[in-house]
């Protein structure tokens, strides 16, 4: 018999259940994150643009009684927020728009700020959470415990879903709880019942695809720079190639809006079709898609291509790095 035995033994320790041990990577991952002082600060500071729904929703509450208030959310959500028939129902029936109203304020807070803020949490946070394990080859001591890479992938997505969960999902559901309690009785849950459930499933596809896409990134590579700016280039590059593609055939045309105009523009009697090349950015696709969720997509285009284009993303994504974990535990 060796006095040493350094070949593979059977583990002999507390198992946990087959569920919960993603949540065991996923814990120390979120612990070691919030080490960074530096996420912490941007975690606060994601939480600030919920003030201007939270406003929104006030105003629109009070507007009954205080004109002053009625004027600023029917100015808000003919200008900003592009809905003049909207702001046309909040001055004739008030009560009929309460759905619609607060329906808009929280997709605006899913689709601007809120998105921006994802774009640059992930971009911080994912590049480090396999492209590192796999630098210092810290994965060994993962799959050393009986572990399969499924459960290895899926608590270092959880990592993100939780960032992702503070600052959108939560937000967003405490924006629809001042909402009621705002309101002059109870029985607005009655109308707006829903529209908890519409936050959580605009936070499932906030945050599948693109917590897939940024892990794929990340697994790529070992050098957690290259996965970053890949993630960030991603983003950009897609923008940029929509706004560009889709609105150079008004420019080449001659029809142009006027540029000092009142309201919002109707694209489409300037030949624009803002349908034609979303699915070439990932903001545009994910929009399209959550505006469906909300009930408040305005554009004639199926949003079938748009939910294949981010589950394709998810499925693809997933398989990526599954392949990838298999390959190394493989050499």
């Amino acid at each position: 018999m060796p006095v040493h035995d350094l070949g593979y033994r059977k583990w002999s320790g507390v198992r946990a259940d087959q569920f919960l041990r993603p949540l065991v990577i996923a814990r120390g991952g979120i612990a070691l994150i919030l080490k960074r002082r530096w996420l912490r600060v941007l975690l606060v500071l994601a939480w600030l643009p919920v003030i201007l729904p939270a406003l929104g929703i006030f105003a629109f509450e009070f507007s009954s009684t205080e004109p002053d208030m009625q004027r600023m959310i029917v100015s808000a959500v003919s200008g900003p927020l592009g809905r003049p028939d909207l702001g046309a129902l909040i001055l004739s029936d008030a009560e009929s728009a309460r759905h619609e109203v607060w329906s808009t304020l929280i997709l605006a807070y899913f689709r601007y700020p809120q998105l921006f803020a994802m774009v640059g949490l992930i971009g911080l946070i994912a590049p480090l959470l396999i492209s590192y394990d796999l630098r210092t080859k810290a994965y060994l001591m993962y799959f050393s415990r009986p572990l399969s890479p499924t459960q290895y992938i899926v608590g270092k997505s959880a990592v993100i879903w939780f960032f992702l969960a503070v600052v959108a999902t939560v937000p967003a559901l405490l924006l629809y709880v001042m909402g009621v309690l705002l309101s002059p009785d109870l029985s607005v849950i009655t109308q707006t019942w829903d529209i908890p459930l519409r936050i959580l499933a605009a936070s499932v596809v906030l945050m599948l695809p693109t917590t897939t896409l940024a892990v794929v990134y990340s697994s790529l590579t070992a050098e957690s720079r290259y996965a970053t700016f890949s993630w960030f280039a991603t983003w950009a590059m897609g923008f940029v190639a929509y706004q560009f593609l889709t609105f150079t055939a008004a420019a080449m045309s001659g029809k142009r809006p006027p540029r000092r105009r009142r309201g919002p523009i109707n694209w489409e009697e300037y030949g624009v079709d803002l349908d034609r090349w979303r699915l070439l950015s990932p903001y545009h696709t994910l929009g399209k898609v959550e505006a469906w969720v909300f009930g408040l997509d305005s554009t004639a285009a199926s949003v079938v291509p748009a939910i294949g284009v981010l589950t394709g993303i998810t499925v693809i994504g997933f398989w990526i790095v599954h392949r990838r974990i298999v390959a190394r535990l493989s050499v």
